[in-house]
């Protein structure tokens, strides 16, 4: 019996061992990512679509290092800003020169028939050093402040037992397992110190390479309604950081009339001023990474308090009977918003007897920002707790073996 207690005790601690072995080496990872993330201008960017496949696939996981667009070269893979829309990444099929050190980039994904819509003018970009397929799913979740706070907390809770005091051990025993857990005490604590740190840095707010949309439609005998969003961006929106939304308004009646086009908001997040914040534009074409094809489109309603959308609706457009219109709707946060709740934007279409809508649900983040102090905390007080713990533990079994 005592045979088998020791032999599971040492494939405990070789376990244990292994444990702290793998988790010295991510602490050593983070520790070089912090500087390679802050002296070098390397990020991390997450490919949520396969605009790039077969290169790059959806999910994929890159690295990038930003350089001067007088460095880049037709071929290179680059990820450009378009504030405030979200980062775009594809490849460069064209390079023309714009003011000192302003280039002009026209880019295409290697999935797509067609090159983006207008090239980019841009003085830096951020060029796609290596990637790798499906990590970036797993680097999404880590990168989430409560996966941050458990990470902390496992890891200050290996730390205490590595070092907790066993007295029943033989004292020969007990010198070697000290001296193999003390090689990787320093790496274990840096790895608890700076895991929020290199969260920060470079994994809680990778950037997107391009929009995940999905398309509704709602048909009619004369009317038809198409709606494109991102549903992940709109149900997930942070202050400043503005969601586009589109309906697509197609009429194919026989006979001439005018089709009627309304847009409206329901929600606490729509009544209070200091909620959500909208603006709308037209345009004859559908809209392509909120640019419109044919121009530069029609402004029709101004950024502004969702509030003037709720008593009534506000009609954005009318349309004869043998046209279509492409409503954008931009939904954004104020930078010290304090409302909660969501919001429904409804797009509303009538004419020829039909009337047709299209809905997009908007809400913000359940935390705004990257909080990195739920994490910090977590892990010091659970390492602080720990090591008073194997203090008062020492102390008594120091007494016991002294009496």
């Amino acid at each position: 019996m005592v045979g088998r207690v020791h032999q599971w005790q040492g494939i405990l601690s070789r376990v244990g061992d292994l444990v702290l072995t793998l988790l010295a080496v991510g602490g050593t990872v983070c520790v070089v990512l912090v500087p390679l993330a802050f002296f070098f201008d390397i990020s991390l960017i997450l490919f949520k679509t396969g605009s790039m496949s077969p290169t790059i696939p959806a999910g994929s996981l890159a690295v990038v290092r930003e350089i001067p667009a007088s460095e880049v070269q037709v071929g290179d893979i680059v990820t450009v800003d378009r504030d405030p829309q979200p980062p775009i990444t594809h490849r460069v099929v064209e390079i023309a020169d714009g003011n000192e050190s302003v280039r002009l980039l026209t880019l295409r994904g290697d999935a797509n028939e067609s090159n983006d819509s207008a090239p980019y003018a841009v003085t830096h970009v951020r060029l796609v050093e290596w990637s790798v397929p499906k990590l970036g799913y797993a680097v999404r979740a880590v990168s989430n402040v409560y996966a941050m706070s458990l990470i902390t907390i496992g890891t200050a809770a290996i730390v205490t037992w590595a070092y907790w005091p066993r007295g029943t051990e033989p004292r020969t025993r007990r010198r070697t397992a000290v001296a193999r857990r003390d090689s990787t005490l320093r790496c274990m604590f840096l790895m608890v110190v700076a895991l929020p740190g290199v969260t920060a840095a470079v994994l809680a707010a990778p950037g997107q390479a391009r929009a995940v949309e999905t398309e509704e439609v709602i048909r009619g005998r004369y009317l038809t309604l198409i709606s494109i969003g991102d549903k992940e961006r709109m149900t997930s929106m942070a202050p400043g950081e503005p969601v586009p939304w589109q309906v697509g308004v197609l009429a194919h009646a026989k006979h001439a009339g005018t089709v009627k086009i309304t847009l409206s908001a329901r929600g606490p997040l729509a009544v209070d001023p200091d909620g959500l914040q909208v603006k709308a534009a037209v345009c004859t074409k559908r809209w392509v990474d909120d640019v419109c094809p044919t121009g530069p489109g029609e402004q029709v309603l101004a950024n502004g308090p969702a509030t003037r959308l709720v008593a009534h609706p506000i009609t954005i457009s009318k349309m004869p009977s043998d046209q279509q219109r492409w409503i954008l709707v931009t939904a954004s946060l104020l930078a010290n918003f304090r409302a909660s709740g969501s919001a429904d934007l409804t797009v509303t279409a009538t004419g020829f007897g039909e009337r047709h809508s299209a809905g997009g649900k908007v809400q913000p983040l359940p935390r705004t920002g990257t909080n990195l102090w739920p994490p910090v905390l977590a892990g010091v007080g659970a390492l602080l707790a720990g090591l008073l713990l194997m203090l008062v533990t020492r102390r008594r079994r120091t007494r016991v073996d002294q009496s």
